[in-house]
């Protein structure tokens, strides 16, 4: 949640509803409206906002039969969309990242792409400052499937960071250059699963060609009890 996981070691362990002061002041306090008052875990998983309710997404097919992203050459389209990542694209030239300025201060704030000189720092043409080391963020395209198409999207940083449990570029950049199959396993570990998306998308020119480029803005691990529930009440109302 929010970068972050929690583990244990084969040594540890856990205990349900320990009878300790803290435990009790805690579900006193969910009980008595606490519960009505916290957000959802997976309320802002990799982009923010909430999750698209069922009757609020569409299938993937309509990026192509509305004409989405094609509507205005300003405006970029949006759908949500449950699906399944079918692959990522890992092996990206250089790695599925970029190096991004190492100043977390405005102007820049670790976004701006950031070049290697000749001397081994690192140099931005934002900030036109240079540095000893630079922010990896992750960059790289996949596809998505449902039961009526395919397509391809772009993951950014903290949407990556969402589907990766937390695992930021830097990190996955230092398991790269020591241990490849670390590195393919979170990959391998994120394919094949079932998120609701939301996506921008719009049409942009690559070269003369126009092409409509769909990005991932933020992704909800499903709900299947949820889920399931939606799906039945909305077969009861037919």
């Amino acid at each position: 949640y929010g970068g972050r996981s929690l583990s244990t070691t084969n040594s540890g362990g856990a205990i349900k509803n320990p009878n300790i002061p803290e435990v009790r002041n805690l579900q006193s306090w969910w009980q008595s409206g606490g519960a009505n008052t916290t957000r959802s875990l997976s309320s802002a998983m990799g982009g923010g906002g909430k999750m698209a309710t069922l009757s609020e997404r569409k299938l993937i097919q309509a990026i192509k039969s509305e004409h989405l992203g094609t509507n205005s050459t300003e405006k970029a389209d949006w759908i949500s969309f449950k699906g399944c990542i079918t692959f990522l694209r890992k092996d990206k030239e250089g790695g599925a990242w970029y190096p991004a300025c190492f100043n977390k201060e405005e102007p820049c704030k670790n976004r701006y792409k950031a070049t290697q000189t000749t001397d081994g720092n690192w140099y931005c043409d934002k900030c036109t400052g240079t540095y000893p080391d630079c922010v990896r963020r992750w960059i790289f395209s996949g596809t998505v499937a449902d039961e009526s198409s395919t397509t391809w999207v772009s993951f950014f940083n903290e949407q990556a960071e969402a589907l990766f449990d937390g695992v930021t570029a830097d990190q996955a950049f230092a398991e790269f250059q020591e241990d490849q199959d670390r590195y393919d396993s979170h990959f391998a570990k994120a394919n094949f699963t079932e998120w609701v998306f939301k996506c921008k998308v719009k049409q942009e020119m690559v070269g003369d060609e126009a092409r409509v480029k769909t990005t991932v803005y933020a992704l909800h691990p499903v709900d299947y009890k949820k889920e399931s529930e939606d799906l039945l009440d909305a077969i009861s109302k037919f």
